[in-house]
C-alpha cells in the first residue's frame, strides 16, 4: 500500500512505573561501573562491589563512624552512587560526599547521614558529618547560584508526598546550609538567563490550604543565605502531582505552564509568569481536562512546533454532554498565550486524540458542532451529528499487528508498534474531506 506524507507532532508522555528487576540491574551498572554484569538472582542481593576509590573512602568512612556505615543510594538525577566525588570548593582536587545511615540515633535525627571527606597527604580522610532530614535520599545535584557551587540534596520520607530539599556550600572543610525547606515540586532553572540558577518550588501552606509557589536564590539582606524573592498563590482547587513546561518570552521573561491533578479523573494547568524574577499570575481559568479510557492525561506542548506551548482542555462531543463521564468522547481543544503586558489564552485548535496517542486528528472548522465520533474497538468514526441516518465522513483503525480490517482502508502511518489505518468517505457530500485536508488534518507522533 502507498505510503501518505504526513505531518508529525509531539503530545506529552505518562511515566510508567519501571520493572523492578530492570530497576536493580540499572542501579548496579550506575553505582559500580562495571562492564560485565552478572544478573543471577544471587547478584541481585548482593551490594555493588566498591572501586578502588570508593574503598579508600569507605575505609575512611568507617573509621569515624566505628563500624561499617550502610551505605545509602540517591532514588534518581545524575548521581546515584553513594559515593559522590566532585570539586565541591572550587580548587584542584574533587571532594567526596557519601551518604549512610547509622544505627543509634538521636532523638530528633532519623539516622541519615552525609560526610564530607577530602584527600590531605594522599589520604582520604573525614572532614565534616551531617544529620539530614527525612529517611531516603532522593538525589543530589550541583548549581552554581551565584554563590558558587551549590549542593542541593533532596530527601524523603516514607508514606510522605512532600519532600525536603537543603542548599548547602562547601567551603574549608565545612559546610554552610543556604536554604532548606519542604516542596511538593521542585525545579532548579536560570529564569533571567545570566548563568546563574535560581529554585523554584511549590509548597503546601497548611495556614490557607492552598499550594504557594516560591521563587528562591541568595540574598544580600539574609547574608548570602538563599530565600524567597517572589511567591504567588496557586488555584485552590490543586491536589498536586505537578508538572512543569515553559516558553521563553525575553531573556528575563518566561512563562510557566503548569499542569497539575485536580480530582477524580480531573486536571488542570495554571499559568504564571516569571519576568525579572518575579511572579504574576496569568488568568487560566476553565483550563481543565477530563481523563478516561477514551481520553489520555495530555499536559501542555507545543503541539504545532512553532515554538509556543497549547494548553490542553476537554469539550465533550455533540451527543455526549449528558452522558456519565467514563462514557463520554471528548474533543481536546488547545489554547496559547498571546500578548505582551496583558497574556490572554487564545484558542488555536479542535482535536480528537486517540486513547494511545497513536494520533491526533484536528477537526476542521466547518465539522465543528455538526460532527460528532463514536467508537467500536480500535476504530473511531466521524460522523454527522443530529441526523436519523448518521452518515459516515472518516474512519481511523489503530491495528496492533499492521492488518488492515479490508481492502478499502488505506495505510497512513506507524505510531510506535500500531499501523494506522483510514477510510475515507467517497461521497460527493461537501463535509467529506480532500485528500490535502486530511494529510493536513491526522497527525502522528514521531516515534
Amino acid at each position: 500500500m502507498k505510503m501518505k506524507t504526513r505531518k508529525t507532532y509531539s503530545l506529552p508522555k505518562t511515566g510508567t512505573k519501571a520493572f523492578k528487576t530492570a530497576a536493580i540491574i540499572t542501579s548496579a551498572l550506575l553505582l559500580c561501573g562495571c562492564t560485565v554484569f552478572d544478573a543471577s538472582p544471587e547478584s541481585l542481593l548482593s551490594p555493588p562491589k566498591l572501586t578502588a576509590v570508593q574503598t579508600q573512602i569507605y575505609s575512611a568512612l568507617s573509621q569515624v563512624t566505628g563500624g561499617s556505615p550502610q551505605l545509602v543510594y540517591p532514588r534518581s538525577g545524575d548521581y546515584r552512587s553513594a559515593f559522590v566525588l566532585h570539586d565541591l570548593d572550587e580548587e584542584s582536587t574533587d571532594e567526596a560526599i557519601v551518604f549512610y545511615r547509622t544505627k543509634e540515633t538521636s532523638q530528633n535525627e532519623s539516622g541519615l547521614r552525609m560526610n564530607f571527606l577530602d584527600r590531605i597527604n594522599g589520604e582520604w580522610q573525614s572532614v565534616l558529618d551531617k544529620p539530614m532530614a527525612g529517611t531516603e535520599v532522593e538525589s543530589v545535584a550541583f548549581s552554581d547560584f551565584g554563590t558558587g557551587t551549590g549542593i542541593v540534596v533532596r530527601t524523603s520520607v516514607k508514606g510522605q508526598t512532600e519532600q525536603a530539599v537543603s542548599v548547602l556550600r562547601y567551603a574549608d572543610k565545612g559546610a554552610k546550609e543556604l536554604y532548606r525547606s519542604n516542596y511538593s515540586f521542585l525545579e532548579t532553572t536560570d529564569f533571567d538567563n545570566n548563568g546563574e540558577y535560581e529554585l523554584f518550588l511549590i509548597g503546601y501552606d497548611a495556614a490557607i490550604r492552598c499550594y504557594v509557589a516560591h521563587l528562591v536564590q541568595p540574598m544580600e539582606e539574609l547574608g548570602g543565605d538563599m530565600g524567597d524573592v517572589s511567591s504567588i498563590i496557586l488555584s485552590p482547587d490543586i491536589a498536586g502531582n505537578f508538572t512543569m513546561s515553559r516558553q521563553r518570552l525575553g531573556d528575563a521573561d518566561n512563562i510557566i505552564f503548569l499542569d497539575f491533578y485536580k480530582d477524580a479523573s480531573t486536571y488542570g494547568s495554571q499559568l504564571v509568569r516569571c519576568a525579572n524574577n518575579n511572579l504574576t499570575s496569568i488568568s487560566s481559568d476553565g483550563m481543565n481536562r477530563r481523563v478516561n479510557s477514551y481520553t489520555p492525561n495530555l499536559t501542555c506542548t507545543d503541539i504545532d512546533g512553532d515554538g509556543r506551548l497549547e494548553v490542553p482542555t476537554t469539550v465533550p462531543l455533540p451527543g455526549y454532554e449528558n452522558m456519565n463521564y467514563p462514557d463520554r468522547l471528548y474533543s481536546v481543544e488547545w489554547y496559547y498565550a498571546e500578548g505582551e503586558a496583558n497574556i490572554t489564552l487564545v484558542k488555536k485548535a479542535s482535536s480528537y486524540v486517540s486513547s494511545g496517542r497513536e494520533y491526533m486528528f484536528y477537526i476542521p472548522v466547518r465539522w465543528q458542532g455538526l460532527v460528532t465520533a463514536s467508537r467500536s474497538g480500535s476504530t473511531v468514526n466521524f460522523v454527522k451529528y443530529d441526523q436519523q441516518e448518521p452518515e459516515t465522513l472518516l474512519s481511523i483503525y489503530v491495528s496492533a499487528d499492521g492488518s488492515s480490517p479490508d481492502g478499502s482502508w488505506e495505510e497512513w502511518g506507524k505510531s510506535g508498534n500500531s499501523t494506522i489505518f483510514v477510510n475515507n468517505s467517497e461521497s460527493e457530500d461537501p463535509m467529506v474531506l480532500t485528500e490535502d485536508e486530511l494529510k493536513s488534518c491526522l497527525v502522528i507522533p514521531e516515534s
